[in-house]
């Protein structure tokens, strides 16, 4: 089944790259939002969308039609039925 898929991340993260890894290998197809590489306004929104979709700003936040916080690969993969 295909879902939107989007990623908030920031370039220097580990942990971004571990779920970036993961999208990859897993042939997910994800629309990436790397905030710190934005300019001040759009970082500004993308800020603003993140701190709705997870109060605490961290990252990543992976959003499948609900939102999952951080590296955790088993909720990730029953979120994108794999």
């Amino acid at each position: 089944m295909l879902r939107k898929v989007k990623m908030y991340s920031l370039s220097t993260c580990p942990a971004c790259k571990k779920v970036k890894e993961f999208l990859k290998n897993n042939n997910v197809d994800c629309e990436i939002i790397e905030v710190d590489l934005l300019d001040g306004g759009e970082q500004w929104v993308a800020l603003k969308e993140l701190k709705k979709i997870n109060p605490q700003e961290t990252f990543p936040t992976l959003v499948v039609e609900k939102a999952v916080v951080g590296f955790d690969e088993e909720n990730i993969k029953k979120v994108l039925e794999i």
